[in-house]
């Protein structure tokens, strides 16, 4: 089955759960919104990966972007066309198939770079070409396993996680900051990034 038709049939079962099981373990999503929001932000906020809407939701009340999301799976989006305000616009689309009249300000991708981890090269060269000069990127994904069981565990769930994705985000950005965290004592680590899209 290919990746992509995959990652659909899982959040087709997981999306009426999601919203209750994934404070669990996706930590840092409460800080990787005040972090965008301390930039004082205005203008227009891309979020790639946006599920259930949680994180626009509370971007909506602590920012003023023009806000915008897509996401793969037409479950999870059905989900938050019922919460979320009607001025943010989202679409059921692939990353590698959007392409929008306009540039954004700032992107944002919440745990989506590890779901098809061979492709991140690919996925951060798209997130370069939607952003414009001097845009800011936000990423928060999983970093290192802490467990050869957890490691185990996550495959099994379609995740795959490495520390060269920050790596590669390092290079390919300005590094505005960051944070590594671990999950449970270190059962898994986890990573916040700001970077600035300079180019040449």
């Amino acid at each position: 089955m290919k990746k992509k038709e995959s990652i659909i049939k899982y959040y087709k079962k997981q999306s009426g759960f999601y919203d209750i099981t994934r404070p669990l373990f996706l930590f840092g999503r409460s800080v990787i919104v005040k972090w965008i929001a301390e930039t004082n932000p205005k203008g227009t906020l891309l979020e790639i990966g946006c599920g259930t809407g949680h994180i626009l939701k509370t971007l909506a009340r602590h920012t003023d972007y023009t806000l915008t999301g897509i996401d793969l799976s037409p479950d999870m989006l059905e989900i938050a066309k019922r919460k979320l305000p009607n001025e943010i616009e989202i679409y059921q689309t692939d990353l590698s198939e959007y392409s929008p009249d306009e540039k954004y300000d700032a992107v944002l991708l919440s745990y989506v770079f590890t779901l098809d981890f061979s492709q991140i090269e690919a996925h951060i060269k798209k997130v370069k070409q939607l952003l414009k000069p001097n845009g800011r990127i936000y990423v928060l994904d999983f970093h290192r396993y802490g467990s050869t069981l957890y490691k185990r565990y996550m495959n099994w769930h379609g995740i795959e996680m490495g520390e060269e994705l920050l790596t590669l985000l390092e290079s390919e950005f300005t590094t505005e900051r960051k944070s590594i965290r671990k999950a449970y004592g270190g059962v898994w680590e986890y990573f916040i990034y700001e970077g600035i899209n300079v180019r040449d």
